[in-house]
Formats: C-alpha cells, structure tokens, sequence
C-alpha cells in the first residue's frame, strides 16, 4: 500500500496538511509581533447584531498599525481590546493600505438603522495621500468605462500589476442565452485596494470587439488572485459568453469558513457551501451592505444610474476588504491555517496542522441563498453626490480622462457655515448624473449645476441662484453665461419668455449665443415655445 493510501485511510479524506500545493496568493503584510508579558488576548469584529465575536490572536500584542505615516486621519487612537468599552467603535482591522476611517465607520454606526447612511460602501475608505509627504487621504477611485479602448487604457494604467481583485458581474435579469454577450455579461467589475473599473460590455460601439486583451489576460493569469462570492459562476458565464478561461479565482466564502470555524472549533462545518456577500460584509466589515433600492433587478444594459454605480463598486470592492479582513485574521489564529486553495482546482479546504477532523470537511458547493429582494431606501442626494465626485467616466475613444465629477462634497464647509440648500444638492446630483450618461458632452459639472437650479426653480432668478451657489454670491453674468453655455452645449430644454427676460436681457450681445437669441426671439413671436424640464 503506498503512503499517500495509508494516509488516506488513517486521516479524513477532507483533511490536506499545510504545505501541500504550489499556488502563489497574493502575499498582504503580516503583523508583526511586539513581545509582552500579558496574557494572549483576543481581538474582534463586529457580529451581525453589533456584539464583538472574540478570535484567538496569536501573538500577545497590540495591533500592528500598518496606516501609511502620511496619513494621520487614519492612524487609530488607543484602540481597546475586544469586550473592552468602546472596542465596537473602531472597524475591523486589515493589512491593505486602504482602510475605513474610525470616524467614518461610527458615523455609519451612530445612523438610523436601515439609513442610507447605515450601510456599507465603497466611499467610505480612505488611502495614503497620492503625493509623498502629503497629509490628505485618497478616496477609491471608479473608472467608468464605455469602450474596449478606454477599458485597455484604464486596465494598463491603474490595475496591470495588481496581485489582488475583486470580482462581480451583473446582467440583464431577464436574459437568455439566445440574447448573447451584452446581455449576459453586461457589467463587469474589477476592484485593486485603491480603484474600482466598471467595464460596461453592455453599451459599447455596436460591432466592437467585447474582450480587452489586458483583462483576458489579468482573468486567465493564476498569479493575480481574483477573489469573489460565487465566483465559479461568474466565471462560468464569462466563459461561456467571453470565451475567457479564469485561473487564479478564489471564492470568499471558502476563506469566511475556514477563519470562523477554526476559531469556534466547529470544524465540521467547515466546508464548501456558499455565504451570500451581505452576510459576510455585515458579520466582517461591521455594517450592512446597501443594496440600493430595487437596484439588483434594474436595467444594466443601459448607461448607469448613479445607485447603479454605488451598487456596482460596491459589491467588487467588498471582496478586496473581505480578502483583507479575513486573511489578517487567519494569520493570527493559533494554529494558522494555509488559505484555501483557488476555487479552479477544485481541492478540499485546508486546515492547520494537528487538526483532526470527525466528520467531513469538504462538502459539494452550492449557490448562495439569495440575498435581500433590494428594496431598501432611495439614495438621498447628499450621497449620490458625494460618491460621484470619487467617479471618472472616462472617455469612448480612450483618450486623456475627461475633468474629474465635482471635486467637493456637499456639506464640506467651513465650522458654522450652514448646510447647502437642498435644491443645490439635487441640482448637484442631476449634474454628476448628466456627465456620466453623456460623456461626450463636455458640459462643466459649475455650469449644469447652475442650469439645473434655475431651470427647475421656476421662482429662482439668475441673482438668486447666485446666492445659493456661493457666498459670496457668483456674478449674475457668472450665472447667465453657466446658463447660455449648458443650452448651447447641451440643446437642454429653456422656457423662451423666462430666458429672454431673466438670462439674455442681462447679458451683453455675444456671437457665441446668437443661435440660442435668434432661437428664444422666434418662440416668442409666434408663441410656439413650450415648458419642459429636463
């Protein structure tokens, strides 16, 4: 009898010792110990009703910062130990660079249940500052991509390199095979610890080549870890309709396992049935994941809403946080585990050495249940916008990336300043929306801004959008020319009485809006013009 046979029959055919296997995994930073004469402690994460669940550390010291030095929003204060007062007040701990602000995440804490602001998203990370020695943190970038050029450009520029991603993919609800590439493969999302690229197959050019070599390249490569729930699905179905072959995929839900029941020593339910990502994000990362307002069932096959995009980078970016949360975990439990292995080869899950089992490991995978029906509350303006600013829609012909979405966020004033006035907000979300669905319209995000709000107020003259916009208040030809420039640029919708007598009357004679005066005089003599909002 060989000995790989009698180890078989004097273990649990679920059980593979650490050491086994060649794979190559992104290798995060390990915490480095700091010897101390305390008791091991334990350290935490938020549970699914805000109560900690203790995980054994391996080491008896405090945490290992690993926030970059240039970035002291992002250094935790004294952070107390799990059961300590105050220890569910800080997000879960991990080794990527880019983490959730202590503030942030007790914002979303302290919020209404069910808000909004209660939930989970991509926004709410920060990063080390972009330039050295800079103090400001970097939000996570999203890089909305239209074409197979711009994808190319963006995926060699920002994601080639990368050694972890996150992976999803939407499609059309209602699609079948007979319907084809666009609608089954609609959206595809890839996430780096600092960007999210939304590759929409779904509204390239008509007869374009759907697949960039640089992300068939990156999916097929098994040295870039692409990580995921359910992700032999999802790469099921680019196969099929993509004809990629992913290699280097890891399923989530694998790991999740592995790190809770290894801590509960409940090893017999350490297997391979699947664990929706809004239970892992919630019971990991320490809130609920938003999933938007009927969003899940929405349209992808057409240009993206706003909460599509939340949604969309949301769900590509939860799986690097997860990866990163979780391993950081692993590294510390006693014994550690290896990680599981990539979900293509099809192995059991590993545990650590000295670990018997009594009961099998290693059960078939199965589908996640599904997870909530998506109709949770509308996004409220204030978040739209401020997620849109992080946003680039970046160009069709793949050239050089458009002015980025308005670069404040709203409510982002000096102490004592009131808040903006709520028709600024929505005429700041409509603006963001405006430019990611006509990104060949270069339209500056001030000018629709302005546009919007006096076009939709029907009691706002141009002095008093001028007011709301800025104090000090713009120039009035500031806010007319904002105006004339949208309706030129944009053939947007005006009331013909209303622009002559509040906008054009106000402004000097200029060759530029010529047409739009010739156009405003001719409605009025034959009273043909008509009211429309856009």
């Amino acid at each position: 009898m060989s000995a790989q046979n009698s180890i078989r029959q004097l273990w649990h055919a679920g059980v593979i010792f650490s050491g086994a296997g060649g794979v190559v995994y992104p290798q995060l930073p390990t915490p480095t110990p700091m010897p101390t004469p305390t008791p091991t402690p334990t350290f935490s994460i938020p549970g699914r009703n805000g109560q900690n669940d203790a995980w054994p550390r391996k080491d008896g010291a405090p945490k290992t910062s690993h926030h970059h030095a240039a970035s002291p929003s992002l250094q935790p204060a004294s952070r107390p130990a799990a059961g300590e007062k105050g220890a569910d007040l800080f997000p879960p701990d991990t080794s990527l660079d880019f983490k959730m602000p202590a503030e942030l995440f007790r914002n979303a804490k302290a919020a209404t249940p069910g808000s909004p602001e209660s939930f989970w998203n991509y926004s709410l990370y920060r990063g080390p500052g972009e330039t050295p020695g800079s103090d400001a943190d970097t939000k996570v970038k999203v890089h909305y991509c239209k074409s197979l050029q711009t994808t190319e450009r963006v995926l060699q520029q920002y994601f080639v390199g990368e050694k972890l991603l996150g992976f999803d993919l939407e499609w059309k609800s209602d699609a079948t095979v007979n319907h084809g590439a666009r609608w089954n493969v609609s959206l595809v999302q890839l996430a780096s610890p600092s960007r999210v690229a939304l590759l929409h197959l779904a509204v390239f050019p008509k007869n374009s080549a759907l697949v960039a070599p640089s992300f068939k390249k990156m999916m097929e490569n098994p040295e870039v870890t692409k990580c995921g729930v359910w992700i032999k699905g999802d790469c099921k179905r680019i196969r099929k309709y993509l004809g990629i072959d992913a290699r280097g995929t890891f399923e989530l839900s694998h790991l999740y396992k592995l790190v809770k029941h290894s801590t509960d020593r409940d090893y017999q339910l350490v297997n391979k049935k699947l664990v929706a990502m809004a239970t892992q994000v919630q019971e990991c990362l320490g809130l609920p994941l938003f999933k938007g307002h009927d969003v899940r069932a929405s349209d992808w096959s057409k240009s993206l809403q706003m909460d599509q995009v939340l949604y969309s980078a949301s769900d590509a970016y939860a799986g690097v946080q997860l990866y990163g949360v979780l391993d950081h975990m692993r590294k510390n439990l006693v014994p550690t585990p290896p990680l599981p292995h990539h979900a293509e080869l099809n192995l059991p899950i590993r545990l650590a050495d000295g670990v018997a089992l009594t009961s099998e490991c290693d059960g078939p995978e199965e589908q996640p249940a599904q997870e909530t029906d998506g109709s949770g509350p509308a996004l409220p303006n204030k978040l739209l916008y401020s997620v849109s600013s992080s946003i680039a829609v970046e160009p069709a012909d793949g050239g050089d990336p458009p002015d980025s979405l308005p670069p404040t966020a709203p409510g982002r004033v000096a102490p004592g300043a009131p808040p903006k006035d709520a028709r600024v907000l929505a005429a700041e979300t409509w603006a963001a929306q405006y430019r990611i669905e006509h990104p060949k319209r270069p339209i500056p995000a001030p000018a629709l801004r302005s546009y919007r709000l006096w076009h939709h107020n029907k009691d706002l003259k141009p002095e008093d959008a001028a007011k709301l916009l800025r104090d000090p208040p713009l120039q009035n030809t500031t806010v007319n020319g904002y105006i004339l420039e949208s309706i030129r640029l944009g053939r947007l919708p005006y009331d013909a009485p209303r622009l002559k007598a509040e906008v054009l009357d106000g402004m000097p004679r200029l060759h530029r809006y010529a047409a739009i005066a010739r156009e405003c005089e001719d409605r009025n003599k034959s009273s043909g013009w008509e009211t429309t909002t856009a």
